[in-house]
Formats: C-alpha cells, structure tokens, sequence
C-alpha cells in the first residue's frame, strides 16, 4: 500500500520561472526502503523537503499536482499535521540538536515534552530509543561533545522518538568521515529491518545497494528511473548518461568480465565482490 505519491508532481521556487522538480509521478509502499541518487542540482534535497511539506509551507513557491503523504495533501494540510507522519534528518546533524538538554536523555525528551507527553511514558521511550540506537555508552553526555556519527544517531533518534511513520533522511552522512558514516548507515540498516518507511537520499550508492528495496534517479529535475536496485545500480550506461558514478564494485567487476577473466553478473555489493573475486582465482 503506497504511503507517499506524488501525482505529477511539480514545484518552482517564488521569483523563479524554472521548475525544481517536474512532473514526478511515484508510489513509495509502506514499510519500503526507498533511494533516490542522482548528480548536483537534480533536485533530490526539494524531493525530500516536499515529503516534509517544507514545500510550500516554509519555503514559498507554486505546486502543481499533489503530493499525498500516509493521506494528507502536502498542500492543503499544517506542517504541524505533516510532522507527526514524518521525520526529516538532514545533513548536519548539530543543525538539528536543539541545546535543550544538558545530555543525550534530555535531548530526546525535548519533543515529547512539546507534545505534553506523561512523565511515565517519557521515560519509556527514551529509555527504549537510547537502546534501539545504541546510545547507552554517552546517554549522560552533551550531544555537542559527541563525534559527527554519534551526534548523528541523537538527531536520528530525536526524530525517531516521536514514533512518525516515515524517516527521510536527506544526506545524513555528506558532513562525516568514515567511520562516522558507517555508524549511520548500520543504525539505517538496523531501522530497515523494523519495518519503518525509509526514504534516503545519498551519493554513497556502496552503501544503498545494500538494503534498499528500490532506487530512483534524478537528473535535470525529473525522475529518469524507478526500479529494483540491483537492476539500476548495475546499469553502467544509465548511471554515466545521468551523472552518476557506479559503485567500485560494479566497476571492477564490469573491467573483469571485458577483459573474459569473469563471466557472473556485474557485482554491487561487498559480498558480491568477494564471490566474483573467488570464482576468478578458481579459473
């Protein structure tokens, strides 16, 4: 069952004639992980601050067509309305930590505490998200002293917390180094598997070709392609005709098979790798 469509989408920005994002036509189901790739200026941030409703209601603009999340209009409906269905994760993670709080625990209770949240049951979702993301090591500590990653997974759970049905995570990782980068995508993989809506946009495909469900394109403001993501993340030609660098995966295992030393399918993941790597050293 879809919990997000868009309905030949389109949206420009006020005092610009050209459109952001055009005629975009998608489902995204319930419980999918859904990725959306594509080069700079495609228009990928816009597609997940519509999902938001951030379109029209704080940057102002014109739409045209709908777009309906888990049954509410985007346009019609309060941002207030829109936030208790989905969760927004940007790009720097200290951008969203609000201060309130002098540890991790009273970070995370912030929101409920807006909400006019009991006390009890405070307490039992912070304590239940402190453990579904692995915050207990620093749950007493500043969330500014923490580590890019970590302060990643706070900003991730104080989304999380307030129990929306879809998580939008728009380049949660561009700002991390790489060990910081993979302690949020293991947190999103963890996330997958509970069943949550997941709509991540990222460059990272290395890591998106390990759990999404399906892969979206965006280039020159339109979607290019949906499909299964092995079927668009081992699409070379496709990837190179919108901007896109495959996985080095794919790549080297596109160089063995034109050079006859492999003869398998054009490799995505890590696992994937290391079969292909095996079958090449049994000849």
């Amino acid at each position: 069952m879809a919990i997000v469509e868009f309905k030949n989408f389109s949206w420009n920005y006020s005092g610009y004639r050209s459109k952001v994002l055009r005629n975009i036509n998608l489902s995204i189901n319930k419980g999918e992980f859904f990725g959306i790739i594509g080069g700079v200026g495609s228009g990928r941030t816009t597609f997940c601050s519509a999902i938001m409703g951030l379109v029209p209601h704080l940057y102002p603009g014109n739409i045209d067509g709908e777009l309906i999340v888990d049954g509410l209009n985007t346009e019609k409906s309060s941002m207030s309305d829109l936030s208790t269905r989905v969760g927004l994760i940007m790009q720097s993670p200290d951008t969203q930590l609000t201060g309130a709080g002098m540890n991790v625990e009273e970070e995370l209770s912030f929101g409920l505490e807006n909400l006019g949240t009991p006390r009890k049951e405070m307490i039992k979702r912070v304590k239940k998200m402190i453990k579904l993301i692995g915050l207990e090591s620093f749950k007493y500590r500043n969330p500014f002293e923490l580590s890019g990653g970590q302060q990643q997974k706070v900003a991730i759970a104080s989304v999380l917390i307030m129990q929306p049905e879809i998580l939008v995570l728009d380049e949660p990782t561009a700002q991390l180094d790489p060990l910081g980068t993979t302690l949020v995508f293991n947190l999103i993989k963890k996330l997958a598997r509970k069943g949550i809506t997941i709509i991540l946009n990222t460059q990272k495909i290395d890591y998106l070709a390990e759990f999404a469900d399906r892969v979206a394109i965006l280039n020159d403001n339109e979607i290019r392609k949906v499909g299964k993501t092995r079927e668009v993340l081992t699409d070379i030609n496709l990837l190179k005709k919108n901007r896109i660098i495959s996985s080095d995966f794919t790549q080297l295992s596109n160089e063995l098979i034109n050079r006859k030393l492999y003869k398998g399918a054009l490799c995505m993941t890590l696992n994937d790798a290391k079969e292909m790597i095996s079958k090449v050293k049994r000849g």
